[in-house]
């Protein structure tokens, strides 16, 4: 799970469920990131203090006694989960409200209900296989945007957000296309009729690159319309 999110020193890796602590301590210990883990049981939590201690990493982790839909998840870049279905489906509209953009959702076994995984790992145990499902959490983009290319021209860029998936239409040039794409964290990448567009999300701006087949790339920028 670990590997598959790509943990780096630099992560707050939040095992939610943590049980003996064996992945938190896993992420300080072998990936050299922090660690905290939320636990309900109480002798858990005491269990996971003292094996941290033990190994060394007690300075890089911590064991949270409470309600795992009552922790702040703000700090965390990556979000370990051995839940349920029910729990993990409860749990996305907290993912996605307190986790920024570009954070990782890691999942064993479970999904998220409709938010489709972005990355999907089976891995053969001695007992069964496992399967590992991988989320990135995606910048919010829903909404109508102004677009400036490079040329001087501008457009209108209308877009509607399911989790990563972009639908929506681009008027240039008195034509509306349709246009559809996918975020990955603040990356948008977006296709609308023979141009593609490239680009980050910076809360209401949209920058990148922009591309068409009759044309060299140019730079392009969109600000969100206030509602």
């Amino acid at each position: 799970m670990l590997d598959l999110a790509g943990v780096t020193p630099a992560d707050v890796v939040y095992d939610l469920g943590s049980g003996d602590g064996r992945l938190v301590i896993a992420a300080a210990r072998r990936f050299g990131a922090r660690g905290v883990g939320v636990e309900l049981d109480p002798a858990l939590v005491h269990e996971s203090r003292e094996r941290a201690l033990r190994v060394g990493v007690a300075d890089r982790t911590r064991f949270l006694w409470q309600d795992l839909f009552a922790t702040d998840l703000g700090e965390a870049t990556v979000v370990t989960l051995y839940l349920g279905e029910a729990v993990n489906r409860r749990l996305v509209p907290k993912l996605l409200a307190e986790l920024r953009p570009g954070a990782r959702v890691v999942s064993h076994d479970f999904d998220l209900g409709d938010w489709r995984p972005d990355l999907v790992r089976h891995v053969s145990g001695p007992d069964r296989d496992h399967r590992i499902l991988l989320w990135r959490v995606p910048a919010t983009v829903e909404g109508e945007w102004t677009l400036d290319l490079g040329d001087g021209r501008r457009a209108v860029l209308e877009l509607r957000q399911r989790f990563q998936d972009l639908r929506g239409a681009l008027v240039l040039d008195g034509v509306e296309v349709p246009v559809h794409g996918e975020l990955a964290g603040e990356r948008v990448s977006l296709t609308a009729g023979a141009w593609r567009f490239e680009g980050r999300v910076a809360g209401a701006l949209l920058t990148g690159t922009a591309t068409a087949p009759a044309g060299p790339a140019q730079a392009w920028r969109a600000e969100r319309r206030p509602r």
